[in-house]
């Protein structure tokens, strides 16, 4: 959607964080599709290809968590981590029941970013357990001096990484969601922000 004229323009996301951004969301998604589709076939070369596959994409998530946690602590403003951290807006949000409202200040939206630490705490564990499964189903990875073929370990990894999987997939769903609703119901195009870096607010927004 078209940002209304009446709209203030906030030059905010740098372009690093942008590419972090992209970079691990393309990354999840496909961790995601390969790992239900490997989960769902049939054992044989196709599922054992995709699991391998699958550990790439694992690795790559994890260089894109560090290069995030890394650009928190160092990069522009509303790069870093502190710029998530609101818990007086959390509680006021939880005391009112007001979970969604339109953003009022630059960068990310003070209510929402509990779910993004949560997000990243969830992609902790994805990242973690998925390396210790690489170690005990296949013998690679950082823990396999360790860990490399204890098959008996598999069961007890699986479950937290499926669940974290699956509670990442209801994330992605309710970004999206939350996106939509923002240019529906607020008329703010929030999507793009990612894209250029620039944000539009109501005109009365603090100065970015």
């Amino acid at each position: 959607m078209q940002p209304p004229a009446a709209l203030s323009r906030h030059r905010v996301y740098d372009p690093v964080l942008r590419l972090l951004h992209w970079f691990n969301a393309v990354v999840i998604v496909l961790l995601l599709v390969s790992g239900m589709i490997a989960q769902g076939i049939e054992p044989g070369a196709l599922s054992g290809w995709l699991h391998q596959q699958h550990g790439w994409l694992g690795a790559g998530l994890v260089l894109g968590l560090a290069g995030r946690l890394v650009w928190g602590l160092v990069g522009t403003r509303h790069a870093r981590l502190s710029d998530l951290w609101h818990p007086a807006v959390w509680l006021e949000s939880w005391r009112s029941r007001r979970f969604f409202s339109a953003p009022q200040r630059p960068g990310h939206h003070p209510a929402a970013s509990l779910a993004y630490l949560l997000l990243y705490g969830l992609l902790l564990v994805l990242a973690v357990s998925g390396l210790l499964l690489l170690a005990v189903s296949q013998g690679i990875g950082p823990f396999a001096p360790w860990l490399g073929w204890h098959a008996a370990y598999a069961a007890v990894l699986t479950l937290p990484h499926q669940s974290a999987g699956y509670a990442v997939l209801a994330f992605v769903v309710l970004h999206l969601a939350a996106l939509w609703l923002h240019g529906h119901f607020h008329r703010l195009p929030v999507a793009q922000s990612m894209i250029t870096g620039v944000q539009y607010l109501p005109p009365q927004t603090e100065p970015s």
